[in-house]
């Protein structure tokens, strides 16, 4: 794992707060919000098998947590006010971790 990748561990306990209704399509909007808020990147990519592992039980039963892999593709620069320069994501692309605990499992057996 590279420093670009992170395995992360988002609890979404608190969507099943609100109605039950649109529960999964809530789930998905407050991942890609905790997920930008935490790298500080400006676009949040989540990849196709996060879509399904969160609608995998219907709209009203979404996970309580996922365990995520999240990899940065675009870097910008910013300048702060001290003027010092900063390296931020500003693409990253978020995927299962799950799947990646398969390959590996899959290309040892081979």
């Amino acid at each position: 794992m590279s420093s670009e990748e992170k395995i992360v561990v988002i609890s979404l306990r608190r969507i099943y707060d609100g109605r039950k209704a649109q529960r999964a399509a809530r789930a998905i909007r407050k991942l890609r919000e905790i997920i930008a808020k935490r790298t500080h990147a400006e676009v949040v990519k989540i990849d196709d098998s996060v879509n399904k592992a969160i609608w995998s039980r219907g709209i009203e039963k979404p996970p309580r947590k996922v365990r995520l892999k999240i990899t940065v593709e675009e870097k910008r620069e910013v300048k702060t006010r001290k003027g010092e320069t900063l390296t931020l994501p500003r693409v990253v692309r978020v995927s299962l971790a799950s799947e990646e605990k398969k390959e590996k499992t899959e290309a040892v057996a081979k």
